[in-house]
Formats: structure tokens, sequence, C-alpha cells
């Protein structure tokens, strides 16, 4: 019974982000990211939870292949933190399958490295002090490795999500845009995959077939 309980509340969390998507939609403003903070309740687990932040790493790295350099990074700084994400990623895959020592180490060089690639550019703004980065894609992989090293797991996790998800329009603002759909419905698709074994539009059939 409890079991049954407690899929019934997974199942009705990832529907919950499937409706947020199809909101998303036609909503005139961005939805809350807040929307997201229900995956912590899927990272109790620290492997599944690793496992997700490799998933997230490697849709990136797809992304940063089919988009290719952008102008603003020399061909220089894109291959560095191509190099990065190819060495990362690399090194989840080998932690995932046997966990050492010397593998966190690894990581936390890589998070050293990618501190000093983001530069100092600390402004104040709302009366608190915000860091902007220089690249989008290595904050969301410091974010994934995080997941690694961290004891705060669910936490980093629901960092990468956000990262990963929220979007900035001038007609929308901030948060779950109609830009951030593909994004939210692939974390949507892995905890089903995790969870239960099944696609998104296996698992549900009349809510992916309006999608």
């Amino acid at each position: 019974m409890k079991q049954k309980n407690q899929q019934t509340t997974i199942t009705n969390k990832i529907k919950k982000w499937i409706q947020t998507a199809k909101e998303a939609e036609t909503a005139r403003f961005a939805v809350p990211i807040t929307r997201l903070t229900s995956i912590k309740s899927f990272c109790t687990n620290k492997t599944a939870t690793q496992q997700f932040a490799l998933y997230i790493a490697k849709r990136i790295q797809e992304q940063m292949n089919q988009d290719g350099r952008p102008e603003h990074f020399s061909e220089s700084e894109w291959s560095q933190q191509s190099q990065l994400m190819n060495e990362a990623i690399a090194l989840m895959e080998i932690y995932l399958e046997n966990s050492t020592y010397e593998t966190q180490q690894s990581f936390r060089r890589l998070l050293k490295e990618i501190d000093s690639l983001q530069g100092d550019d600390y402004r104040i703004f709302c009366w608190t002090t915000v860091r902007f980065v220089v690249s989008g894609n290595l904050l969301n992989l410091e974010y994934a490795l995080r997941c690694f090293v961290e004891e705060d797991f669910p936490y980093w996790a629901y960092k990468l999500a956000k990262e990963y998800v929220e979007r900035y329009a001038s007609q929308y603002g901030t948060g779950i845009t109609p830009e951030s759909i593909p994004m939210l419905l692939e974390i949507a698709e892995f905890w089903c995959q995790h969870y239960f074994s099944e696609s998104l539009t296996q698992k549900f059939p009349q809510l992916m077939l309006n999608k």
C-alpha cells in the first residue's frame, strides 16, 4: 500500500510538469520556476540524482555540438569549454561505474577550473551581490558536478533543473516560458523512465497526445 501511494505521488508530480508545459504554451506571463521544486523529492537517492546530473550534462553537450561556437567566444575559449564538458561527462560515467576518491578529487579540480573561467564580474542588483558568469553551459556543468561532490545533492539537482529550464523573454518575463518546454519535458522524461521504465507517451498517453 505504501509503495502504491508513493507511485501515485510520483505520478502526480510528473503529471503536473506536463501540465505546466501545456500552461507555458499559452500563458501571458512566464510560469513560476518554483514548479520545479518538487524535483527535490525525487532526489533522495544519491545515485539516481547523479544519473540525472549526467543526463542533463549530456543534453547540454548535445546542444553545444548542435549550436556550435557563439560569436562572443574565441575558438580557444570554446574549445576549452567543450573539453571541460567532455572530461566531466567521462568522469561522471566512470564514477557511476566505480566511485573512487581519485574521481572525487578530479571533480573538485574541474570545479576550480570552471570557477576560474567564469570570471569575477560581481555586481549589486536589488540590494544583493550577483555574479554574472561567462557561460551558462559551464554553470549547468558546475551544478551537475556538485551533485557528485556535495552532501546536499537534492538542492543542487534543483539548481541544475532550474538553470536548465528557466528562460527570460521580454514578453513573458523570467520563469518557464514557451522556450523552456522542451527542457522541462526532458526532465519529466528522465524521472518517468527512472521510476516507471516507461516514456511520457507510454505513461501519460492522453496528456501527451495533445502536447
